[in-house]
């Protein structure tokens, strides 16, 4: 009954059919095929159904293994919403890049937000970039995925998800290089939950790996072993951008 009616505003934007490779800020990114779609402007978030395609799919599902969250509102759908230090504002509008070129975010770019820090009575003033993508009632079962009661879990049904690319995502969001190994911080997840992931990556990727928990702060961490590195790195260059090598310790 009357009011205002929930449209998400922007320019219409098209995926391209078959295209193979995207250049986002002169970095290319091998994709498979994509379908053809477009998410009008004016086009209600229940509207937006998909499908969608693996890439995308890899990408979302690896960056909520890391720092990005999937946000539901209410009946409409459900966004997934992207924040990066201004450290890695490169690999940020690479990921905005993706998701405008093929039709799930907007032509507005990623906005830049200052935050206050305090270490040890100090305080400082640290800048980031965010954006949102479109909202999708067809991404309701993301959410559904990653949480239980407002807090994010790991489900089995992830097994089915997880690809070299997404891999590649949540190691550049989680990772980062501790000689000799690879460290992906896991926070956020129970011990239980962090002993599945590792199960994925031996199953998947052949990846040895152990876990320290550590049982004051009740935080967990994964470790690529370092016999694993090689291994490790032969599966995400293909899909890595250039500022996260790093990570690799390369």
């Amino acid at each position: 009954r009357g009011g205002p009616k929930p449209y998400i505003l922007n320019k219409i934007v098209n995926t391209l059919r078959g295209q193979r490779k995207y250049n986002m800020l002169n970095i290319n990114l091998a994709l498979s095929n994509f379908q053809y779609c477009s998410f009008h402007t004016r086009m209600k978030a229940g509207s937006r159904i998909g499908p969608h395609n693996q890439d995308v799919l890899s990408i979302i599902i690896g960056s909520l293994l890391g720092d990005s969250y999937a946000n539901r509102i209410s009946i409409e759908g459900t966004r997934i919403c992207y924040r990066q230090s201004s450290i890695h504002k490169e690999y940020l509008f690479w990921l905005y890049s993706f998701f405008y070129t093929n039709g799930y975010s907007s032509n507005l770019e990623p906005r830049k937000s200052s935050f206050k820090v305090k270490h040890k009575g100090l305080e400082s003033i640290h800048y980031r970039y965010e954006f949102n993508t479109f909202t999708f009632r067809s991404f309701n079962w993301v959410h559904e995925m990653f949480y239980h009661k407002g807090k994010k879990v790991i489900k089995p049904v992830l097994e089915n998800y997880m690809t070299p690319l997404c891999l590649a995502i949540w190691i550049s969001d989680a990772g980062c290089w501790a000689k000799p190994d690879v460290r992906i911080a896991t926070n956020c997840f129970s011990l239980t939950e962090v002993e599945f992931l590792v199960k994925i990556l031996k199953t998947k990727f052949n990846l040895d790996c152990t876990i320290q928990h550590l049982k004051l702060s009740n935080n967990s961490s994964i470790y690529v072993q370092i016999s694993s590195v090689p291994t490790l790195r032969e599966i995400l260059l293909p899909h890595l951008h250039s500022s996260m090598k790093s990570k690799l310790g390369l």
